[in-house]
C-alpha cells in the first residue's frame, strides 16, 4: 500500500485540508485515490467524530471499493467501511466511511441540508460528469457556503480539466498525483483496413480475439457499447471452446457473484476474457489484465426536449476515455491496447457531460425543493441547457409539483422523496387513492428499469401480469429474463413495502400510467389504423402485429425520438370513461362554428378536447347567434354579392343606386362612398357586415340567406326623402305613349336603356330622359316579337331618317300590325289592327 503514488502527495493534501474546505485532486489511474486516501484521512483532526462520505458514479464501484477498504482494515464491510446503493446497503453505528451513489447524497442533503454527520464529502471519478454528480456538487457547495463552512469537499478526477474545476470551487488548491502504471503499447487499425460497421463489429472482434489469444499471454478486457453485443460475443466465444479460457461478462445488471467473477483473478492455470461495458474503465481494478481490446464505442442516452423522449445514440468515445480504457492494461505490468479505429481518427478531448444530454426533470424538482429558482446561477461546470430546463418545468407544472413562481408545492415535496422519476412518483401517490399501490409498485419497477422481456411486446399489462405470477411462484410462460424480473420485484417491494399481496387488479392500469404520463395519452386517428395522436399533438405509430392494435386510447411510456409518427415501444390501454373521470379538470369543452362547404351551411358542434385530442363531438344549437352570423358573413363575403339571391326588383333597385352613384348625386355619394369604392355595389360587397348582419340572425344555411328580401333591405338603407329623390332621378319604370309602364335597365350606370316595342312609341317626338333631363335613355326599339330592330338616343332623327326603311321590313313580317306612314301622327298601341 505504501508504495502507491497517492502517498507521495498525502502530506500536501492533508495540509491543505487543514486550512481549506475545498480541494481538487487530479490523480491518474492506479494512484490509490479511491481506496487508500479515505483510510489515511480517518484520523484527520478536523474530521473529529464525523464521517467521510464518498460518492462513486457506479454501484459496482461502490461495492468493490467498500470491500477493498474493509479488507485493508481487516474488517467486514458494514463496520468502519460501509456502503449504500439502490436495493442494497451495509452500514452500522461503527461506520466512518460511507460509500454511496450520487443520487443517495442528493436525497440525504434534502433531508439534512447541513449534513451534520458528515465531515468530508469526496467526489470520486468526477471526470465521468454524471448528472447526479453535478447536482450533488452544486448542492454541497451551497450547503457549505450557507450552513456548514467546516464541511470539506474533495473532488477527485483522473482526466478532468482541473483548472476549470478549481475555478468552479472558488479557486480551490489543486494537488496532482501521478498514477502507477506500466507502459501500454497502443495499437490501431491499419490505415487500409476499413472500420467495421455496427453489424460487422461483433464478428470482427471475435476474429481479432482469436488471434490475440493465440499471440498474447495474460487476461484480456474487451470494451463493448452494449449488453446485447456482450452476450453475442460471449456466445460465439463459448462455442469456440477455447482451451483454459473462461468468459466473464461485466455490466451493471449482473449479480454480485457474476460481477465478482469478472473482477477477481481467474483460477490457477486459467486465463479469462472480460467482456465489459464502460463500467470497467474507471474505479475498478480487474486483476491480471494485460490486453485491452477497445471497440471505441459507447451508447449515450440523448434527451430531446421537443419530443420529451430519450434516444439511444452510439458514439465514439473521447480521448480521455480511450486513455482510461487503455490504462487498464498497464496496472500490473506492461500491456497492449488494441484500438479498433484508425490512429488518424479525430476524437473529442472529453465526453459530453450528462447534464447537457439528459432529461432534467428530477434535477429541477430537487432544486425546487432546495429553494433554488435561478438554476443558471448555481455552481455548474457546464450550465444546463435552457430548453431542457423549460421542458422539465413544464412537466413539473403539469404534475402540480411547482407553482407559477417555480417554487415547490407540498405535493412536489412529496414527489421528491421518492427514488423515482417525478412522473412515477406521481403515479405512486395517486395510486393510494385508488387502493392500487401494489399495481403501481409493479409498474414503477417496470418503468424505471430495463425491460425483463426478451421479445418485443408493447402492452405493459402483460408485464404486470408476468411479475405478479412470478411473485406468487406461478409458472411464467414466455421469453422472460427471470433473474432480472425477480430484481424488479425487489424494487417494487421497496416502493410499496406495506402492501399486502392480493388479487391483481388490472382494471385501471391505464389510469395509473396516465397519472405519470398525462401528456402521452394517445388517441387512434382512424379505425383499423396504426397511427395515434398524442395529447401534446405529435403522432405515434403502433406495430400492426401488436395485441394493442386498434385500441381507441393508449397511454404511451416509451417511443423513439422521431418527431413524426414515432414508434411506440411500451403502452397500455385506457378507456374514454376513465379519461373523463380522472382528467375531467383538464378536459376543455369548446364550441366550434364552422362552414360546411358540401352542405352549404354553418355547423355548430360541441367538442370535448384533451390537448390535441378530440374525445367527443356532437351537434349543438345552444350557441351565440353572433358566432353563426360571423361565419355566414365570412362565407358570403368570399362569394360576393352573387352569393345572395337578387330578385329582378332588388337588382333593378341596386342598379338604380349604382346609376346615381356614377353620376355623383350628392346624397348617394355621402352615404355610400368609401375609399377605393367605385359604385354602390362595391359598397354593398365590402360592407356586408354593416348592412346584411341584422338579416342573418337565426339563419344557418346558404339557402336561408338567399331567401332574404334584398329589395326591402335596400329600401331600408334610405330615408323617405332619399327614396323620393331616387324615384325622381332614376325611376324604376317610365310610362310611354301607349300607356305601358316599362322598366328602365340601369345595368350600365353610364347609359341606362329603355327596351320598348316600336309601336308603343308612335307619336313620341323626343327621347325620354332620366336624372331630371340630364341623361337621355338609350332606346332599344323592338319588333312586335320583342326583337331589336334599332338602337337610338335621337328619336326625332329616327322618325325622319330610318323609320321608313324599318317599316318596309316590319310590315312584310308583321302584317297584322299597324305601320303608319306618319308615326308622329299615329296612335301608339300595344295591339294588332284587329283590336285597335
Amino acid at each position: 500500500m505504501q508504495n502507491l503514488p497517492i502517498y507521495q502527495v498525502l502530506p500536501e493534501l492533508k495540509t491543505l485540508l487543514l486550512s481549506h474546505n475545498r480541494v481538487v485532486l487530479q490523480a491518474s489511474t492506479g494512484a490509490g485515490k479511491t481506496t487508500a486516501l479515505p483510510l489515511e484521512l480517518l484520523n484527520a483532526p478536523w474530521l473529529a467524530d464525523k464521517k467521510i462520505l464518498i460518492l462513486e458514479p457506479r454501484r459496482l464501484a461502490v461495492r468493490a471499493s467498500a470491500m477493498r477498504m474493509a479488507s485493508l482494515l481487516g474488517e467486514s464491510v458494514g463496520e468502519r467501511v460501509g456502503y449504500r446503493i439502490k436495493m442494497d446497503s451495509k452500514e452500522s453505528e461503527k461506520t466512518k466511511i460511507l460509500i454511496v451513489t450520487e443520487g443517495i447524497l442528493t436525497r440525504k442533503i434534502q433531508e439534512d441540508p447541513s449534513l451534520e454527520e458528515i465531515g468530508l464529502v469526496i467526489f470520486d471519478e468526477f471526470h465521468e460528469r454524471s448528472l447526479h454528480a453535478d447536482l450533488a456538487l452544486a448542492l454541497c457547495l451551497e450547503a457549505q457556503e450557507l450552513l456548514r463552512e467546516d464541511l470539506r469537499i474533495l473532488v477527485m478526477s483522473a482526466t478532468l480539466n482541473s483548472r476549470a474545476l478549481s475555478k468552479l470551487l472558488g479557486d480551490a488548491p489543486t494537488v496532482q498525483s501521478q498514477g502507477r502504471s506500466y507502459p501500454v503499447e497502443r495499437i490501431y487499425l491499419d490505415p487500409t483496413t476499413p472500420l467495421p460497421s455496427s453489424r460487422e463489429l461483433v464478428g470482427y472482434i471475435y476474429r481479432r480475439l482469436l488471434q490475440i489469444v493465440a499471440e498474447e499471454s495474460g487476461n484480456i478486457l474487451v470494451f463493448l457499447a452494449s449488453v446485447r453485443e456482450i452476450k453475442q460475443l460471449e456466445r460465439r466465444l463459448k462455442e469456440a471452446d477455447l482451451k483454459d479460457i473462461y468468459i466473464a461478462p461485466l455490466y451493471g445488471d449482473l449479480t454480485k457473484q457474476e460481477q465478482d467473477r469478472a473482477i477477481k483473478a481467474p483460477p490457477k492455470g486459467k486465463r479469462k476474457i472480460v467482456l465489459s461495458t464502460n463500467i470497467a474503465q474507471t474505479s475498478l481494478t480487474i486483476e491480471g489484465i494485460g490486453v485491452v481490446v477497445d471497440s471505441g464505442l459507447h451508447n449515450v442516452a440523448v434527451f430531446n426536449p421537443l419530443t420529451g423522449m430519450n434516444k439511444l445514440e452510439r458514439r465514439f468515445i473521447s480521448q480521455d476515455t480511450a486513455t482510461q480504457r487503455a490504462g487498464r492494461a498497464g496496472r500490473l505490468s506492461a500491456g497492449k491496447a488494441y484500438h479498433l479505429w484508425h490512429a488518424s481518427k479525430a476524437l473529442s478531448k472529453h465526453d459530453t457531460p450528462e447534464i447537457l444530454l439528459s432529461d432534467l426533470t428530477s434535477m429541477v424538482l430537487q432544486l425546487a425543493r432546495w429553494g433554488s429558482r435561478d438554476i443558471a446561477s448555481m455552481a455548474w461546470l457546464d450550465r444546463p441547457p435552457a430548453s431542457a430546463i423549460t421542458y422539465a418545468q413544464g412537466v413539473l407544472d403539469q404534475l402540480g409539483a411547482i407553482d407559477a413562481q417555480r417554487g415547490i408545492t407540498p405535493h412536489g415535496v412529496e414527489l421528491s422523496r421518492y427514488a423515482l422519476h417525478p412522473r412515477l412518483a406521481q403515479m405512486m401517490i395517486k395510486a393510494k387513492g385508488l387502493g392500487m399501490e401494489y399495481e403501481a409498485s409493479l409498474l414503477g419497477a417496470i418503468l424505471s428499469e430495463r425491460d425483463f422481456l426478451k421479445e418485443p411486446c408493447v402492452d405493459l399489462t402483460e408485464r404486470v401480469m408476468l411479475l405478479d405470477q412470478l411473485k406468487r411462484n406461478k409458472q411464467v410462460v414466455g421469453s422472460v429474463d427471470i433473474r432480472h424480473a425477480r430484481y424488479l420485484l425487489q424494487v417494487a417491494s421497496k416502493l410499496a413495502p406495506k402492501t399486502s399481496t392480493r388479487e391483481l387488479n388490472l382494471s385501471k392500469l391505464g389510469v395509473l400510467v396516465a397519472f405519470a404520463y398525462p401528456d402521452r395519452i394517445a388517441q387512434l386517428r382512424h379505425l383499423n389504423g396504426e397511427v395515434y395522436l398524442l395529447r401534446h399533438g405529435k403522432g405515434a405509430r403502433l406495430p400492426l402485429e401488436d395485441e394493442l392494435f386498434n385500441a381507441p386510447f393508449l397511454v404511451v411510456t416509451d417511443l423513439d425520438a422521431k418527431e413524426r409518427n414515432a414508434r411506440i415501444y411500451r403502452a397500455v390501454r385506457i378507456g374514454l370513461d376513465e379519461i373523463e373521470e380522472h382528467f375531467a379538470s383538464e378536459i376543455e369543452t369548446q364550441t366550434s362554428v364552422e362552414w360546411n362547404s358540401t352542405l352549404e351551411r354553418v355547423e355548430v358542434r360541441s367538442t370535448q378536447r384533451l390537448g390535441a385530442m378530440v374525445l367527443k363531438e356532437s351537434p349543438c344549437r345552444d350557441v351565440e347567434l353572433e358566432e353563426v352570423v360571423e361565419v355566414l358573413l365570412e362565407e358570403l363575403s368570399e362569394r360576393g354579392l352573387e352569393g345572395l339571391y337578387w330578385s329582378d326588383e332588388a337588382l333593378r333597385l341596386r342598379e338604380r343606386l349604382d346609376f346615381l352613384f356614377y353620376h355623383e348625386v350628392p346624397w348617394v355619394r355621402e352615404r355610400f362612398a368609401l375609399e377605393g369604392m367605385d359604385s354602390f355595389s362595391d359598397y354593398l360587397e365590402h360592407q356586408m357586415d354593416q348592412w346584411l348582419r341584422p338579416y342573418l340572425l337565426g339563419k344557418r344555411t346558404l339557402r336561408e340567406c338567399r331567401g332574404i328580401d334584398l329589395y326591402s333591405v335596400l329600401l331600408g338603407l334610405m330615408s323617405y326623402e332619399e327614396l323620393r329623390s331616387l324615384n325622381r332621378l332614376a325611376p324604376d319604370k317610365i310610362e310611354v305613349a301607349s300607356g305601358s309602364k316599362i322598366a328602365i335597365n340601369y345595368a350600365n350606370a353610364k347609359q341606362p336603356i329603355l327596351a320598348v316595342r316600336l309601336q308603343e312609341m308612335f307619336g313620341t317626338l323626343k327621347t325620354p330622359t332620366v336624372l331630371e333631363g340630364q341623361v337621355p335613355l338609350m332606346l332599344h326599339l323592338l319588333s312586335p316579337a320583342y326583337r331589336p330592330v334599332q338602337m337610338t338616343q335621337d328619336l326625332t332623327s329616327f322618325w325622319k331618317e330610318t323609320y321608313h326603311e324599318v317599316k318596309k321590313e316590319l310590315s312584310g313580317r308583321y302584317k297584322k300590325h299597324h305601320w303608319p306612314d306618319n308615326p308622329l301622327q299615329a296612335q301608339a298601341t300595344r295591339k294588332t289592327k284587329k283590336f285597335m
